[in-house]
């Protein structure tokens, strides 16, 4: 089975430097542009079908928000951790798949910084759960293919969930019946926008992929003036779904 995705096919193309225009016009892009133009979607869908819906999330008001949060924490903690199993030495994801390790150096960034991120993910993952109690969403099981990605490709994956899950805390916020939660889902979209600048800016280092690390103006080749794009509920869990297996 061929699992992987349109972003990840990029890592076939040559690297080449890139100039200022031909990189801002990259970075224009949005996190909107990554869910409206597949590119978290895998070429051979493996995941739950029909595509789950904000429907499909238990609960009502800030409840339903909570955990649809806590189902985008949850894959991105779980990507995160087989991610790591990649870079290092290797192990079996929640299905029992096994992971071959490229067995990578910790002193690499994007080694470094997807084991510090996993840490974080896990946090938000559980503090969400912790919150939500009884009323919790029962925890999924993802397959990525990860065993199938190099280096780049995770690199890339790691990214485009970073950049979905910013856009995606904003579009939730107005499905918020309270301002009971509001700051704290501020502050979690604010560090999920942190991790999506630092692995940008990783893979500009590896590769020069000319992504941005912040939303841009048209000045500088951007759209919405600078704006970060919010993804409405439906369309994220679109665009997931194919990696959610149980």
């Amino acid at each position: 089975m061929n699992n992987t995705t349109d972003l990840q096919d990029q890592s076939a193309a040559p690297v080449r430097k890139v100039g200022r225009r031909s990189l801002l016009s990259t970075a224009a892009v949005t996190a909107a542009g990554i869910a409206a133009t597949g590119l978290l979607k895998p070429s051979v869908s493996f995941g739950v079908t029909p595509a789950l819906t904000f429907a499909d999330i238990p609960g009502t008001g800030d409840i339903k928000v909570l955990n649809f949060a806590l189902a985008l924490e949850d894959l991105e903690a779980d990507l995160y951790t087989q991610a790591n199993q990649r870079f290092s030495g290797g192990g079996k994801n929640a299905l029992g798949t096994y992971i071959p390790g490229l067995n990578l150096s910790d002193g690499n960034p994007d080694v470094a910084y997807t084991y510090e991120f996993s840490v974080v993910e896990a946090r938000h993952r559980d503090f969400l759960r912790g919150a939500l109690g009884s009323a919790a969403i029962t925890p999924y099981k993802y397959n990525f293919g990860m065993q199938n990605l190099s280096r780049q490709q995770v690199l890339n994956l790691l990214y485009t969930a970073e950049a979905l899950g910013t856009a995606a805390y904003l579009g939730a916020i107005p499905y918020l019946t309270t301002k009971t939660y509001l700051q704290i889902a501020g502050s979690i979209q604010g560090t999920e926008a942190r991790h999506t600048a630092t692995l940008a800016a990783i893979a500009d280092q590896l590769y020069n992929q000319g992504l941005a690390t912040a939303p841009l103006t048209s000045n500088f080749g951007g759209t919405n003036n600078g704006i970060e794009v919010p993804i409405p509920p439906d369309t994220v869990l679109k665009t997931v779904s194919p990696y959610i297996v149980t």
